[in-house]
C-alpha cells in the first residue's frame, strides 16, 4: 500500500507515480480515480477521495492520505458497475449515428487495450465486447464477463470517445433477455432457425405448391406489391419479381421477418436496442430480390435496422481470406448496398476476419459506411504471442487442435482437415510459427480455440492459464501484432 500512496502522491502533485497507468489517471474536484499495476503485473483500481466518494467500492486495503483515504480495489463487477455510474463513458453506446462501426470479438478479454489505441482517432465505433451465446459457452465466459473487460479497458485507457457492446448471433428470447439484462446496447438477431434454406432447391413444381398452401389473404398481400413489378433503387439498379423469385423469397424468408418482427416489438422498441439482422445463414448467397423483400417487409412495419447481414457470393470461411471472384463480389456487393442505402441501413459483413481480398470494395462502395465483424482472428494473434515466447507450449497447443479437429467443426464450415494442415512430424519448436501462416493450420487453430481454453485433466485447466501468463507477460508483443494484423483490416477498408 505504501508504493501506491507513493504514486499518488506524485500523481496529484503532476509528476509520474511509479505503476500508476497515466492514461486511466481521472481527477476529479472530490478525487481521483487510477489503474494502478504491480510489480506482478495485477492491475487494481485506486481511489484517492473522502470516505463518501469511496464506501461503495469493494476493498482490499485501504489508508489515509492528506485527511482523505485512498483504497486500493479489484477489477470486480459490483466496482466496475461504480465506475461506470460515475464515468458515463465507460457504458457502450449503440451504432447509431456512426458511419464505421468494426466488431472486435475478444474472446479472452485481453485485446481491448491494443484495441483502444488503434481505433483512437479514425472514426470507427469499436464494438468491444462482441460475442455469440455458443462463443460463451466454449470460453466458458459470461456476457458480464465480456462487458466488464471491455468497460475496465476503455476506463485505463482513458477512452472516451464511445464504444459498442453487441450480443451477437442471439436466436431466441432467452438469449436476447440475457444480453439485454446485462447491458449490451446492440443485438444481432441471428434468424438462422426461422431460414428456410431447403427451398432454394426445390422443383418447380414443390415450390408452386408450397407456396399455394399459404393463406390467400398472405398470397394476395405479396402478389399485389410485389408479383411482375420493377423497383428502381438506384441510377443503376433495379429490382425485378417474377413468380419464381417471388416465391422463393416468401417461402425462404417469411418466417424469419415474423420472427424479426415479434423481437423488435418484445425487446427492440422496450429497451431502445440497436438492431442488426443476420440473413447470412443460408446454403445460397441472398439475391437482390431476397434482399429487397425482406427490408420492405420489414419498412412496411415500420421495423428499424442500423445494419442488415446477408450472405454475399463467394466464401468467408474462418481465418483466411475471401474466397470467391472478386469481381462479381463488387458487381453484386454494389447492388447489395444500394438496397441498404435505399431502406436507410448499412451491411454488415460477418466473418469479416482476414477477408483482406474484399475490403477495397467495401471501402469504397459503402456509401452510408459500413459494419463489420471480427473475433477468432484475436485468438490466433494471441497464439503469435505464444509461439514467440513460449514455443513449446505453441507446439502442445498444435497437437491438441489436430487430434480434436473434427470435434470441433460441428461448429464452423471449414476447408481444414487434419490431412491438409501442416504435418505434426514436420514441426518443432523452431518452426511451430508457420502453423499461423499457413491457411489450413489458421482453420485448424481458430475452430480448436474452445476446446483449447476448456480443456481439463482431473479438474484443473490444462491450457488457459498458461496461455494467459504467456499474455500478461509479453503484453507489449500481444498489443504489436493486435495493432498490425487489425490495423491491416482497418486499413484496407480505407480507415
Amino acid at each position: 500500500m505504501n508504493k501506491i500512496l507513493d504514486a499518488i502522491k506524485k500523481i496529484a502533485n503532476n509528476e509520474v507515480g511509479a505503476g500508476i497507468l497515466i492514461s486511466s489517471v481521472q481527477k476529479t474536484e472530490d478525487g481521483l480515480h487510477a489503474i494502478y499495476q504491480d510489480e506482478n503485473l495485477n492491475k487494481w483500481l485506486v481511489v484517492w477521495g473522502s470516505f463518501d466518494l469511496i464506501k461503495i467500492f469493494e476493498v482490499e486495503d485501504s489508508a489515509e492520505l492528506d485527511d482523505k483515504l485512498v483504497i486500493k480495489a479489484a477489477l470486480t463487477h459490483a466496482n466496475c458497475d461504480v465506475m461506470k455510474h460515475r464515468f458515463t463513458w465507460m457504458n457502450p453506446v449503440k451504432r447509431t449515428g456512426y458511419a464505421y462501426s468494426f466488431g472486435l470479438g475478444d474472446r479472452l478479454g485481453v485485446a481491448s487495450n491494443a484495441h483502444l489505441k488503434l481505433f483512437k482517432g479514425k472514426g470507427v465505433l469499436p464494438v468491444l465486447a462482441q460475442q455469440s451465446i455458443r462463443e460463451l459457452n466454449l470460453t466458458g465466459r459470461t456476457y458480464t464477463d465480456v462487458l466488464n473487460a471491455a468497460a475496465w479497458s476503455v476506463f485505463e485507457e482513458g477512452y472516451m470517445d464511445g464504444y459498442g457492446a453487441d450480443g451477437d448471433h442471439l436466436k431466441n428470447p432467452f438469449e436476447i433477455d440475457y444480453a439485454v439484462k446485462c447491458g449490451f446496447p446492440m443485438i444481432t438477431l441471428d434468424c438462422s432457425e426461422y431460414i428456410v434454406n431447403e427451398v432454394a432447391h426445390y422443383s418447380q413444381e414443390k415450390l408452386l405448391s408450397e407456396y399455394e398452401a399459404l393463406d390467400a389473404s398472405l398470397r394476395d398481400h405479396f402478389e399485389s406489391t410485389y408479383l411482375n413489378k420493377e423497383f428502381k433503387i438506384s441510377e443503376d439498379v433495379v429490382v425485378k419479381f417474377d413468380e419464381k423469385n417471388l416465391m422463393e423469397s416468401v417461402l425462404i424468408f417469411n418466417d424469419a421477418i415474423l420472427f424479426a418482427i415479434e423481437m423488435y416489438d418484445r425487446f427492440v422498441v422496450p429497451h431502445d436496442l440497436d438492431f442488426e439482422i443476420s440473413i447470412d445463414e443460408t446454403i445460397v448467397p441472398t439475391t437482390p430480390e431476397n434482399h429487397y423483400f425482406i427490408a420492405n417487409e420489414l419498412k412496411l412495419r415500420d421495423i428499424v435496422v442500423e445494419t442488415m447481414a446477408p450472405k454475399f457470393c463467394g466464401e468467408f470461411q474462418k481465418a483466411i481470406d475471401y474466397r470467391g471472384d472478386l469481381d462479381q463480389f463488387e458487381k453484386e456487393y454494389i447492388v447489395h448496398e444500394a438496397i441498404a442505402q435505399h431502406f436507410g441501413y448499412r451491411l454488415s459483413i460477418h466473418s469479416g476476419s482476414d477477408k483482406f481480398g474484399v475490403y477495397p470494395t467495401i471501402g469504397s462502395v459503402s456509401a452510408r459506411g459500413w459494419h463489420v465483424k471480427t473475433a477468432g482472428t484475436n485468438w490466433l494473434e494471441a497464439l503469435r504471442v505464444i509461439a514467440k515466447n513460449d514455443k513449446a507450449l505453441m507446439v502442445e497447443l498444435y497437437e491438441f487442435a489436430m487430434a480434436n479437429l473434427n470435434t470441433a467443426k460441428a461448429y464452423y464450415h471449414i476447408d481444414a482437415t487434419t490431412e491438409n494442415a501442416i504435418q505434426l512430424n514436420t514441426l518443432n519448436e523452431d518452426n511451430i510459427d508457420t502453423t499461423l501462416d499457413d491457411d489450413m493450420s489458421r482453420q485448424v487453430l481458430h475452430v480448436t480455440f474452445g476446446l483449447i481454453l476448456t480443456h481439463e485433466v482431473s479438474g484443473e485447466k490444462v491450457f488457459k492459464d498458461k496461455i494467459y501468463a504467456c499474455l500478461k507477460d509479453h503484453d507489449e508483443d500481444y498489443t504489436y501484432f493486435l495493432n498490425k494484423h487489425i490495423g491491416k483490416h482497418v486499413s484496407l477498408l480505407n480507415k
